[in-house]
């Protein structure tokens, strides 16, 4: 057990030192106030604050998780070894920088409460963080550091930590609509023809009579081709990975818009499938691009109608979160997971972590029940590159995860599966469910 000495036991420090000892490191550890009893102790032992108390192994204090509400801190970049780091520390400390208050910053989500030009959909964008601006987006910042401490632990007091566990690779897979022009209402079906036809895209039109005359299938309509890759990949992985290779598909139950104008909820065929895909995968809600607190509730309520469960993993349409409003709405509806936290126009680690993390509510100071899952690719930022270059991009932040023994999470959008399209889901899937080192 590591005894870690804190003059004041904030609620900033609890939530940090619980994800970084007991979630990364697997490290028992317990909190002290009492001098007498820290410098007693003969295990390993560490102290926070602003100087050292002895031979114990010592982290300077920026001073960050004393605070309480939103202030624009300045951060200064600087290299340990390899890494970047900020709130850099003196030299008296055994780390150069304070690496749980720069742990907290990006964790929580810090610069996205602070004032921000947000883009045409209302999101944070990826240019303006600081992960993008100091180039580090594209690796887990967060677990790497945590893994030198570590190391740094286990040299300084001789100790042997808990080694690797598997990673996790999750496909998910958000269903704006369904079918791309089965089971459509009827002024939508006209308006689409007559579309068509107006921009003289006949082999369109000549498609969506067949599907509409049942004579070819509609382009969304490989449900049986993901679920069949799904069941013989799996088959043929070791026991131990088994678990370890998800499939999620994420549904929408939203009213119709001009934006969702997907195929509507009360059809007995969408809802059917949904209850024929969750036989065999995992299962969720897909928020509304509208995603207000009322109609986040009542599609949670049709969700749990159709599939007589409780909801438990959901994400929003295009990734439209703004902190701390929209996650907070889902812990007031007892959500556990959401798979939102990511960038739909660049790769990268958004949080600046692989790990799963419980969202912490830097308004009321308090961590909630909520778990965010943040995804390293959205498959819409990657799609106009080769094979070959959509693999390199994969195969490195997947490299990150495995060394961080995190979760890689790639999202695509049931529209990119349309075998017309040529795409490379289907390789890259099979890739990713097959992947062990």
């Amino acid at each position: 057990m590591v005894l870690i000495f804190i003059n004041k036991l904030s609620p900033r420090k609890q939530y940090i030192f619980k994800h970084i000892f007991k979630r990364l490191l697997e490290i028992p550890f317990e909190f002290t106030s009492n001098l007498s009893e820290f410098i007693a102790y003969e295990g390993p032992k560490l102290s926070y604050g602003k100087k050292s108390l002895g031979d114990e192994f010592f982290i300077w204090s920026y001073g960050l998780l004393n605070e309480v509400g939103i202030d624009d801190h300045e951060i200064e970049v600087h290299q340990w070894e390899e890494l970047p780091i900020f709130f850099k520390a003196p030299d008296r400390s055994d780390l150069p920088f304070d690496i749980f208050s720069a742990s907290f910053y990006l964790l929580t989500r810090y610069e996205e409460y602070l004032p921000q030009v947000k883009d045409d959909l209302g999101r944070f964008t990826a240019s303006a963080s600081i992960a993008a601006q100091h180039h580090f987006l594209d690796i887990p910042l967060l677990d790497l550091w945590i893994m030198k401490l570590g190391e740094e632990l286990e040299k300084r007091f001789d100790i042997t930590l808990p080694r690797r566990r598997d990673t996790q690779i999750i496909t998910a897979i958000e269903t704006a609509s369904i079918f791309q022009y089965k089971n459509r209402a009827i002024v939508p079906v006209f308006h689409s023809l007559y579309e068509s036809l107006s921009k003289l895209q006949v082999r369109k039109f000549l498609r969506q009579i067949g599907v509409h005359l049942r004579l070819v299938k509609d382009p969304y309509n490989v449900y049986d081709i993901v679920l069949r890759i799904y069941r013989e990949s799996i088959a043929q992985l070791p026991k131990n990975l088994k678990y370890n290779r998800r499939i999620l598909y994420l549904f929408h139950l939203g009213d119709y818009n001009y934006i969702d104008n997907g195929v509507s909820y009360r059809s007995k065929t969408y809802q059917e499938l949904i209850k024929h895909i969750a036989d065999y995968v995992e299962i969720g809600l897909r928020f509304s691009f509208a995603n207000g607190e009322d109609k986040i509730a009542k599609e949670a309520e049709r969700y749990e109608s159709i599939t007589n469960r409780p909801l438990s993993k959901t994400m929003t349409a295009f990734s439209k979160i703004s902190m701390p409003g929209h996650y907070k709405q889902l812990v007031d509806m007892d959500t556990i997971e959401d798979y939102s936290m990511g960038y739909t126009n660049i790769p990268g680690y958004r949080a600046s972590t692989s790990h799963s993390f419980y969202f912490y509510d830097l308004d009321y100071e308090v961590q909630t029940p909520l778990r965010v899952y943040p995804y390293a690719i959205h498959y819409r930022s990657i799609e106009h590159f080769m094979l070959n270059g959509q693999q390199a991009i994969i195969d490195k932040l997947l490299r990150y995860a495995d060394v961080a023994t995190g979760n890689f999470i790639i999202i695509f959008d049931n529209d990119q599966f349309d075998l017309k399209k040529r795409s490379h889901i289907y390789t890259i899937i099979k890739k990713l469910l097959a992947y062990h080192v």
